[in-house]
């Protein structure tokens, strides 16, 4: 490990040295450099909201939005909920504008929902509890739901399209040229090298401070860096740990976001003949790796490890403990599962753009090794990853254990659609079957009292932890970091997305 470090340290001086400042007629534009670029420029069309999101949700704007603390707000239209949650009206506000031009109506609703059904599978989520969505007139929207979804509002973004629009470009142009009613317009997208935003003077609010952003897909941490050292972006995502305290002390801010993944060790339960199948299998590896050692060792202290949900989280349960480093119980636990001379593992690394996957998994294989799992790595990155997934789905042959990104604790979502969405068997990337979870959750769905709907959380919280499910290795942590003339504050407990709204000069408030 020490002599990848003195690399990757060498290879960072080579690219300060290289890199030029950036050039004069450039300085008017703010550039952010992330490794996140989305699978789909069409917010109604991507696979994974997370990524997408990033960029995207400057350009499109959902009915509702997020105050500094998480919390929900009412923005382009306010709304009625019945106490039984099953009728949802909205009133839109009136004379806002897409960027096209086309004033955003009813109409608008109803196509951006129907497509976010057809085209998002994690929308529909959410999407398959409304029975019928109608456009009541120009500026009024009903939701009927055919049973009540308790995290409508907490669980899912619903972006209006613009139907005018689509009838008239059709459905490539729709799809390669973003148009929303967010505060940024779409200019330019180089796959693999940038997109580029700017400022809608027709925006309903606010004016946004930076006129003119460039993101640059910059997927190497180190690489993000030096951009960041050398003056060429001015802000940086997923900074890598390492760096964070060096960076705080030249004088760069520094903003962290507890956030989605948490880094955990995933089984696939569906093939019954896995060694991992048997219980023991499973807490002989959740007592092989110190997770602990990880987060102090590898990433220096900055990410937070929780067992399961994080504190102050709906469902937060104390009494879970994360599994105790134990290589000798570990080898007992193989012993007597029929494992005395252990076995052969494939273990994926499947992080994507998130930071951390391939040393994390470096140490997993090495804390296996030592008890006599011999972990054969593979790798799988972002859309192949979800690919592979619904391959193992429909072949319970298929061996599979990965280093994956859950949403767990600290996801972006509430606690519950975490936990349908990463357990429940009917999600697309789930690769379990517990009844205990598949009745649990729908259920809890139903519960409109907070406090029963908390305990059935956090019962069956309790009993993926008891069946070691999944290990829990580490929980994300968004790194900011910017020029110290920059002031950017992410919206606490959501997904590190880039609300540009809410960038501002070091002198200058943050916030609409």
């Amino acid at each position: 490990m020490g002599r990848i470090l003195t690399l990757c340290a060498a290879a960072f001086l080579v690219l300060a040295g290289a890199m030029p400042s950036r050039a004069a007629d450039d300085q008017s534009r703010l550039v952010i450099a992330t490794g996140a670029e989305p699978d789909s420029i069409d917010i109604t069309a991507g696979f994974f909201p997370p990524i997408n999101y990033v960029i995207l949700r400057n350009i499109d704007e959902a009915l509702w939005d997020y105050n500094q603390d998480g919390t929900i707000r009412q923005t382009v239209a306010t709304w009625d909920y019945s106490k039984d949650k099953m009728t949802l009206v909205f009133h839109l506000k009136h004379g806002v504008k897409f960027h096209s031009g086309d004033e955003f109506t009813a109409e608008d609703v109803v196509f951006g929902f129907q497509r976010l059904m057809a085209k998002t599978r994690p929308f529909a989520r959410h999407g398959k509890h409304v029975k019928k969505i109608t456009a009541v007139d120009k500026y009024t929207v009903r939701l009927d739901f055919a049973e009540p979804d308790v995290n409508f509002f907490d669980g899912t973004s619903l972006f209006p399209a613009s139907k005018a629009y689509y009838d008239r470009v059709g459905e490539k142009e729709f799809a390669t040229h973003p148009n929303g009613i967010g505060p940024y317009a779409f200019v330019g997208y180089k796959p693999a090298a940038y997109f580029d935003l700017k400022a809608f003077p027709g925006y309903y609010g606010k004016q946004a401070h930076f006129k003119n952003v460039r993101f640059e897909f910059v997927k190497d941490a180190e690489t993000r860096v030096a951009k960041l050292r050398a003056g060429e972006a001015d802000m940086i995502m997923d900074t890598p740990f390492p760096q964070v305290a060096a960076l705080a002390k030249e004088g760069f801010r520094i903003v962290k976001l507890p956030a989605n993944p948490t880094v955990s060790i995933e089984f696939d339960l569906l093939n019954t003949k896995a060694p991992w199948a048997d219980k023991r299998v499973r807490e002989a590896v959740a007592h092989a790796v110190d997770g602990d050692a990880i987060v102090k060792g590898l990433f220096h202290g900055v990410p937070e490890r929780h067992p399961r949900l994080a504190p102050g989280e709906f469902g937060f349960d104390p009494s879970l403990k994360n599994y105790k480093y134990d290589p000798m119980l570990a080898k007992k636990l193989l012993a007597e599962a029929g494992y005395p001379n252990g076995f052969v593992m494939p273990i994926y690394s499947a992080g994507g753009n998130f930071y951390g996957f391939p040393e994390t998994t470096e140490a997993v294989i090495l804390y296996l090794k030592a008890v006599g799992i011999n972990a054969q790595l593979k790798t799988i990155e972002g859309a192949n990853g979800f690919e592979f997934i619904r391959k193992v789905q429909n072949d319970p042959s298929i061996e599979f254990v990965s280093i994956s990104g859950m949403p767990v604790a600290n996801s972006g979502l509430p606690s519950l659609d975490a936990l349908t969405l990463s357990y429940f068997s009917k999600s697309p990337y789930v690769l379990y079957k517990y009844p205990e979870i598949d009745n649990g959750v729908p259920a809890a769905l139903a519960e409109l009292d907070d406090g029963k709907r908390k305990l059935m959380i956090q019962k069956m919280e309790k009993f993926l932890y008891d069946e070691v499910a999944s290990i829990s290795l580490w929980d994300g942590m968004s790194v900011f970091a910017m020029k110290k003339n920059i002031d950017y504050r992410p919206i606490e407990h959501r997904m590190p997305f880039v609300t540009l709204h809410n960038m501002n000069p070091a002198n200058v408030s943050a916030g609409k």
